[in-house]
Order: C-alpha cells, then structure tokens, then sequence
C-alpha cells in the first residue's frame, strides 16, 4: 500500500461523504439522524397537533339527528287473484316487493329536499336561486336544512340523518323529511297496485276510445247502408271468433298481471304464452279455411256490404269484450290498492342529540400529530443528506448547481430600462 493510500484510508468517512458503496445504511445510523434532529421533529409535530387543535376549537359545532323508519314490505292481494285464476303454483313463485330502495331514492329526491326548504328555508327562496341568479341552490339547502344523508340498514330500516350546526333544529329537519316521505307516498304510485292501477287506468282509457270509436263506425255503417242482420244470425256467424279473440285478451292481461310477481322462466307464465299462441293458431285457422256457407267469406256468396258490416260488428263487440275485462282488473287494482296503502311506520322519531358530531378533536389531533411527525422525519433526513452532501465535494458542486437552478430572483428582478428606452 503506497503512502497515498494509506492516508486516504485514514481519513474519516465523513470528510468525503457517503460512497457508493456504503449506500446501505443500517438502523443504527436511522437513529443516529432522528437524533441529531429530535428538536426539529418535536417543533414540527407539536405545532401541526397545536395547529390541530386550534382549528378543531374555532369550527363551527354540527349535530347529526337521526330518525328511522321500518322498510316498507308489500304483500299483494293480486296474488289470491291470479292464484284462483291460474291456479294454486303461482302462489309459490309469488313474493312479498321490497320497497327499500325507492324509499330511499325518494328522501335523497330533490322534490322531497324542496319540500323541506318550503318549511325551514327563507320565504320566496325559490324565485331567488337558480342558474343566473342572486344565491346558489346548494348554499340556501346547506344554510338551512343542512347536510341529509339516507341509507338502508340490513336490518330491515331506512335510517335518514341530518347533520346541522342546530341540535333542535337537526332534529326538526329529520322528522320533516319523513313527514315529506309520507306526502310523497301518498302522491305518486309506489306500491305495485299504485302502479297497476295507473297502468290499466290508461289501458282502460284506450279500449274506451277505441269502444267509442268502433260503435260509432258500425252505426254510421249501419246507417249509410241499410244493412242489417238478426241478433241469432250474427250470433252464429261471429260468437266464435269473437270468443277467441277475446280469450287472447284476456290472457294476455293475466299474463301481465302476473309478470308483475314473477319471472318470464315462471310456469305459470310459460302456461299462459303458450295457450295464447295456440288460440291465435285457432284464430289464423279459422280465418284462412274456405268455408261457403261462412257469411265473413265474400266468395260464398255474400255481398260486400255484408260483409265489412260483420267486420264492423265483430271489431265492436271485440271492444266491447276486451273494455269489460280491462274494466273487471281495474276495479280489483282499485280495490287493491285502497286495501294495501302506503304505511310509513316511524320506529325512531329523530331527538336532539347530546353530542356533537362535528368536528371530532381527538380524531383531528391525532391524524394531524402523526401527519407532523411523518413530515418532520422526512425533514430531518432531507436535512442529513444535504449536510453529507456539503461534505462531498462532488455531491456539493452538484447541491450548489441544483440551488442555483432554483433560484427564481432573475425573474423577480425588475428589468432595469436602457439609456435609449429612457
């Protein structure tokens, strides 16, 4: 070893700063940084938890109420009518609905929201806020109704909170959103019967148009041609065909009716799809079969004019039969729905709370002491590696090269005017 080596072997590691291969650093020397710089990571992390605390003391108190309603179950009386009329396999495909979801979907509705606002927010709010004008939509609810928040427990409940900087308050505007919940229940069609009713309401209204229209044609008809058969003869001519037809109908309405409870895959459904093709079989038969002695069949013989009067009749008493029948299932979905109302059943009624939920301290000055811990060892190493960086006289060029890149006062430096600009 030369007398060079042997001094550079001498000097101390530190005069040349980390080398390449001494990278690896072991726990020991971990420590050794965090205790060179215990005051810096003691500052740090006790002014982010000082900071932490301050800030949890001048936040504004919020309080969450919270009230609770049983999940509304609707067991159908439809079931016992399809069941007498299908027969008794349908009842044990039938299923009580689960209305959890739409409840919920309607106390976070915007229509329920507004309600509340009417109540609790400042009088003429509505003509005052929205796109272009003076307030915000989300500032007046924030301001007044505060913070709503709905959730369905696997419980069985749906439980509607409301976060505000008022306890009584909070609790008001809690129970005014159930009070909401039942208006709205009792406005637009929730259950299933609700919704069958309307449906065959406006089924209903259309075979009563089509009835108007149809006995209104077959008259005019009838009085523009002086065409007319006895009660017996169109009885025997059409009846058929008219029953068939009207078989469809109804099973057709049937099978609705229970697509409401049950699957397509349901037996019964699958029952009633193919007794509905087999009697539009009949029907495609019966009409495509030459027959001379059939009045309906102009090439027997029969005149034109008596002919599209048949056709006329046999469409009116198709309405006819189909309107009563729409009528009959109207009136049980009526019925229905008069027996099964909507029962909002309030099993909590929302208190004002005794504690605050916002802002929690402890939970604040926790994450924000850890949160200053984490930043002030990040900052002891930060400041370890640039002492061992000045020690280096490569690693040092390369930190006052990096400092001087950094530097930002030739951009914030005025640009002085030249002797010509002045």
């Amino acid at each position: 070893m030369t007398e060079k080596q042997h001094e550079e072997a001498q000097r101390p590691r530190e005069a040349y700063g980390p080398r390449p291969e001494d990278d690896e650093l072991s726990l020991l020397d971990l420590m050794l940084v965090l205790a060179r710089h215990k005051r810096l990571i003691f500052r740090v992390t006790a002014a982010f938890a000082i900071l932490a605390v301050i800030v949890s003391l001048v936040m504004t108190k919020q309080y969450k109420a919270t009230a609770r309603i049983l999940n509304p179950v609707e067991q159908s009386a439809m079931a016992t009518l399809l069941q007498q009329q299908l027969g008794g396999g349908v009842a044990e495909l039938i299923k009580p609905d689960i209305k959890g979801n739409v409840y919920v979907g309607m106390l976070k509705s915007r229509t329920l929201q507004d309600w509340v606002l009417d109540r609790f927010g400042p009088e003429g709010w509505r003509e005052t806020t929205g796109h272009g004008k003076e307030n915000l939509r989300k500032d007046i609810v924030k301001e007044y109704i505060g913070e709503a928040e709905a959730l369905e427990d696997k419980d069985g409940t749906i439980s509607l909170s409301v976060v505000y900087t008022d306890p009584v308050k909070a609790a008001a505007i809690a129970n005014a959103y159930i009070e909401g919940l039942k208006w709205m229940a009792d406005t637009f069609a929730v259950t299933g019967a609700s919704q069958r009713r309307l449906y065959l309401e406006k089924e209903l209204e259309k075979a009563r148009a089509s009835l108007n229209r149809a006995e209104a044609d077959f008259q005019k008809y009838q009085q523009s041609t002086g065409v007319y058969m006895g009660e017996a003869q169109l009885t025997a001519n059409i009846q058929n065909r008219i029953n068939l037809r009207a078989q469809v109908a109804a099973r057709e309405i049937q099978l609705n009716s229970l697509l409401a409870y049950a699957t397509p895959q349901n037996p019964e459904a699958v029952k009633l799809r193919n007794q509905i093709d087999a009697l539009k079989a009949e029907i495609q038969r019966l009409e495509e079969q030459p027959d001379p002695g059939d009045p309906l069949n102009p090439a027997g013989g029969m005149p034109a004019a008596r002919f599209e009067y048949l056709e006329k009749y046999r469409d009116w008493k198709f309405q006819e039969v189909l309107y009563s029948t729409l009528l009959k299932f109207f009136e049980t979905a009526r019925l229905e729905e008069a027996s099964h109302p909507v029962v909002i059943q309030v099993l909590d009624k929302a208190d004002p709370p005794e504690l605050r939920f916002k802002p929690k301290r402890k939970l604040m000055v926790i994450l924000a002491t850890m949160l200053g811990f984490f930043v002030a060892v990040f900052a002891a190493f930060a400041a370890d590696f640039v002492r061992r960086a000045k020690q280096d006289p490569e690693q040092s060029a390369k930190l006052q090269e990096f400092s001087q890149a950094l530097n930002l006062e030739r951009f914030t430096r005025r640009r002085r005017p030249s002797p010509r600009e002045s």
